[in-house]
């Protein structure tokens, strides 16, 4: 089931979910290597499911990645889902930048905390702007350990039709049988610190965490 999010304050935090061309077939299993290539390789390519701003899927396509039973992603905000015990499993998203995001990012830091965001060239404000934004994660109460990808170039446009700038992914990933056959409750907290204002990051209050549940069959 799809939850209904709002874009944040900055315009930052889009997730797209996106899905390699089904990586089994119905009597195969996923692979660690499986997962680990689609989760680095997430914006460079492949065929996608693109969701808006509210999570509305756009281009249905690919069902196998809502079920989880081909690429073994498990989507952080895609509630009571089942997955295969044998497969390899992903939980991440990616965080983007476009240039029509890096411009609004300029006018809200300005209205709201009064300070001017300026770079010197196009690269390095997204290179700031992706800066500014964690994500973390709690599996049955147990903090997961987050693994970041670089920051890479982007090869697809966002819900709007913008090309995607530079992106990084971020999530967890678990080799066959690591996650034992049972309900797990998953908790994904989205965190900013624009321009490293605080002394900690905090939590991106127009995005709530994503809560949900899965098993593993």
């Amino acid at each position: 089931m799809n939850k209904k999010k709002t874009i944040i304050i900055l315009g930052a935090f889009c997730i797209l979910l996106f899905g390699l061309v089904p990586l089994a077939t119905a009597n195969d299993y996923v692979t660690y290597g499986d997962v680990k290539a689609s989760f680095n390789a997430m914006l460079n390519g492949g065929t996608a499911l693109m969701f808006n701003a509210e999570f509305d899927i756009e281009a249905e396509r690919l069902p196998a990645v809502l079920d989880g039973r081909y690429n073994g992603r498990i989507v952080p905000w895609i509630d009571g889902m089942t997955y295969d015990y044998e497969d390899a499993h992903g939980i991440y998203g990616a965080i983007y930048v476009t240039e029509a995001q890096l411009q609004l990012a300029q006018f809200m830091m300005y209205y709201y905390f009064g300070v001017i965001f300026t770079y010197d060239n196009i690269n390095d404000g997204c290179m700031e702007y992706l800066s500014w934004f964690t994500t973390t994660a709690t599996l049955n109460g147990e903090p997961l350990e987050m693994t970041y990808t670089p920051i890479k170039n982007g090869n697809g446009v966002d819900s709007n039709g913008d090309p995607i700038l530079w992106w990084f992914n971020v999530g967890t990933l678990f080799k066959p049988g690591e996650l034992e056959p049972g309900l797990y409750h998953l908790v994904t907290y989205y965190w900013m610190n624009p321009l490293g204002m605080f002394p900690e990051p905090i939590p991106n209050f127009i995005t709530p965490p994503d809560d949900i549940w899965f098993t593993i069959v």
